[in-house]
């Protein structure tokens, strides 16, 4: 396995980290999702899509399968919108509360498209882009 493969599978486990921290993190919404009282504006059966979303994200980007990805682009727009959760942790304590939902906004977003150019890159270029060889 070259550095290039290595680092690509590296970043996927860090992104699989991330969800796996913000699951953990929240764990205590989550797990509303179950109790009889339940009492909030998302309906649970979206809560569980999330949650489901999150583990099938885990379990891909984890293994550095591309298939993670596809449960991951579910999961980040997801908890930024019903949730809004952020995935990098305790970093939106750090703004002002009037500026924390775009923060929050503006970091799962950065997540998302890093995740998408790291796919990208994962793929092979001659599949996607048409290159000229000489």
């Amino acid at each position: 396995m070259d550095v290039t493969r290595r680092g690509l599978r590296l970043a996927t486990k860090g992104l699989a980290v991330l969800v796996m921290i913000c699951l953990v993190r929240y764990a205590d919404s989550f797990a509303l999702i179950f109790s009889l009282n339940q009492v909030g504006i998302v309906p649970s059966y979206i809560a569980i899509l999330v949650l489901l979303s999150g583990i099938g994200a885990i379990l891909g980007l984890s293994r550095g399968n591309r298939w993670g990805f596809i449960p991951l682009y579910f999961f980040i727009p997801a908890i930024t919108m019903f949730f809004n959760y952020s995935l990098i942790p305790y970093l939106p304590q750090l703004v002002a509360p009037e500026f924390r939902d775009m923060a929050v906004f503006f970091l799962n977003s950065s997540v998302l498209l890093f995740a998408v150019l790291l796919l990208l890159k994962m793929m092979d270029s001659d599949v996607i882009f048409s290159v000229e060889k000489y």
